[in-house]
Parts: C-alpha cells; structure tokens; sequence
C-alpha cells in the first residue's frame, strides 16, 4: 500500500464506521430517558454485569470515572439528560474489528518483509528523516481516530462517556497493530510513533470528555507543494500541514462575550517540512508557523446544521478534522534556516527543485 496514505487509513477506516450506524440509527425512535448508576463492585464480585452495563449505555465501570467531565460554558443551556438504549454489541465488535484490521494492514501489506526489528527514528529534530512532520501526522491520525470512533460507537447505541472511553482504547490500539507491522517491514518499530499516536488519542479523550470541540481542536491539512518526490524509504510530507486550533467562538462562549464576525475565525498554530527525505538537505524546511482561518463549525452552526443528525455529526467532525486548502493565512518561520516565510497558506519552499534524487512517481 502507498505509504502516502498509509498513516491516514485507519482515520478513513474510522470515517466510513462513522457513516454506518449513525445513517442505521437514523429511523431509530427515541430512547427513553433513564437514569443509571453504578456502584463498585464488592470484593470477589464478578465485573461481567458491569461490563455489560458499559456496553448498554450506562454509567462507565467502577473506576473509570477520571473526573475530567466538562462543565457547561457560561450562558449555554445545560445539556440533555443522558439517555439510554439497548447497544448494537454485533456492530460496536464489527467497528472495532474493521479499525484494528485496517490499521494492521497497512504495515503488514508493505513489501519486502524483513525480521523484527527495531527504529529509532527520533522525534522533531533537523536530522530525522521527515523534519518530524511524521510524528506530527502520527498524532493527528490518531487524535482523528478517536474522535470519529466515538462518533460510531454513539450510532451504535453507546452513551457518550462509554463511547469515548472504548474510542480512545481503540484508538491507541490501532497505533500498536500498525507499530507492529512496521516491526516486520523496512520501517522498523518505533516507540516514537507510538508515543505519537497515544498522545493523539489521549488528545482526543480530553477534548470529548471536556466537550471542548468548539473552542481547540487538531487538522490535517494539503498544500501545494511542487516537486513532491515518491518512493524509497518513508513519504514526502511536503504537501502536507498539521494545526493546533483555538476557535474564538468557544473562548466567547466561556467568558459570556460577544464574539461578533470573529466568531467565524480560528487561530492555529502550524507544522510541516519541506523536502524531506529527498531534496538536498541545504534545502529542507521544518516549517512552524501561526495562521488565521475559517472556523467551519460556526459556519454550520449559523446555517442551522443538525448537530444531531447522521448528516450534520458527519459535516461537524469533517470540518473538525480537516483543514480545507486556501481557507487560512499567515506566517511560517523554518527552523532550518532561520526565516521568515509569508504570508502564505503554508506552500511557501523556496529551492524546491533542488534535490538530488527523484522517486519513481513525481507530480
């Protein structure tokens, strides 16, 4: 498989579970509200019942309470009861199964194999293989993955709590499947990667648990990049940008302000590299940089887009998710060389024709 798309099939894997049962639970009627407690078990008692009291939408299990519950922002209604219904356990299995096994694959498809071995790649540094824009796709793949699980696990007939408690474990599951298909490919194993894609999915985790969604957030973005290189070991990440987001909106929300047009903006801060691993290294880029873009999820909300349905929760978490090309501006300094670059929309790479080896497959 394409080592271009390779980070990103378990977030894909993750999109199209979403799709499922949300459209599946469409029609569904409403559930009923009930309220559900759980108390710890007593010593020697079997946590069977309690499991299955998780699976069907109560209260999580005795000691997965964390306390990292958001509360209210200030002005905005409180939200609705939880409610309850009986969970798709057959579904829940199968879109767990999908995401494991997609993740598995794109290690475990790429040829030659080789024994188990180990990698250590690094993390950021000007001599790494990818300027370590590779451990910034690693987290944001897996931030993206726990979020959109959660989504599905909600079609599904999960409670809120219980389907960001299982999205976040499959989340950094599916990180292992795939660490350990790089075990046994040209790759190697790496305790980085896995470091990435934990903290991506432990990013994940507090957003949803502290319903944060609208004011941060992490994106994966595409930039015009000329002489975007293929083949050999690792991708070109030169097309690619990754985002830390604070949405103006949410911090209005939270400290009763008015927010005005602003609301329609957000404010990221920006990582990418440049040339890596194929361009003379006089040329590389690790790009860092701050930005102003459209705030897409108060676009939708001013349109009067269902956050509750199937429809609206796909566009919400697209645009969470996703950064749209040429809809955001601003500056990136290369740590490489100590410039300035902008503004931009992230595609300035000066010398970018300057490299000493082309893949097989350039643009």
């Amino acid at each position: 498989m394409s080592r271009r798309f390779a980070r990103w099939a378990p977030a894909l894997a993750g999109w199209l579970a979403v799709c499922a049962p949300l459209a599946a639970a469409a029609d569904d009627p409403p559930p009923a509200t009930a309220e559900t407690t759980c108390d710890a078990p007593s010593a020697g008692a079997s946590l069977a019942p309690e499991f299955g009291r998780f699976l069907e939408g109560g209260a999580p299990l005795a000691g997965f309470d964390l306390g990292l519950g958001g509360e209210a922002a200030s002005g905005e209604e409180d939200p609705p009861a939880e409610t309850v219904r009986k969970p798709k356990v057959v579904m829940i299995a199968a879109l767990t199964a999908i995401t494991l096994a997609g993740s598995a694959f794109n290690a475990f498809d790429e040829k030659p194999r080789y024994p188990w071995h180990y990698t250590n790649e690094g993390w950021f540094g000007q001599d790494t293989y990818a300027g370590g824009a590779d451990k910034a796709s690693h987290f944001v793949s897996y931030y993206a993955v726990a979020r959109l699980m959660k989504e599905a696990y909600r079609g599904a007939g999960m409670s809120d709590s219980s389907a960001i408690l299982l999205a976040t474990g499959t989340s950094i599951a599916a990180g292992f499947a795939t660490e350990i298909g790089d075990g046994t490919n040209k790759y190697g194993f790496s305790w980085q990667d896995i470091i990435a894609d934990s903290f991506g999915a432990a990013a994940g985790f507090a957003v949803m648990k502290t319903h944060t969604e609208d004011l941060v957030g992490f994106r994966f973005g595409i930039v015009p990049a000329p002489e975007v290189t293929y083949g050999g070991l690792g991708k070109d990440y030169s097309e690619e940008i990754y985002t830390a987001d604070f949405k103006i909106a949410g911090l209005g929300r939270r400290m009763s302000f008015n927010a005005g047009p602003a609301k329609f903006l957000l404010m990221s801060l920006t990582y990418g590299s440049k040339g890596y691993p194929y361009s003379e290294p006089v040329v590389r880029q690790r790009q860092v940089g701050i930005e102003l873009g459209v705030n897409f999820r108060e676009v939708l909300t001013a349109l009067h887009v269902p956050p509750q349905k199937w429809w609206g929760v796909i566009l919400y978490t697209f645009f969470d998710l996703v950064r749209v090309p040429y809809t955001a501006w601003g500056f990136r300094y290369d740590l490489n060389h100590d410039k300035w670059y902008g503004p931009d929309t992230g595609d300035s790479f000066p010398n970018s024709g300057f490299s000493a080896r082309r893949g097989p497959h350039r643009r």
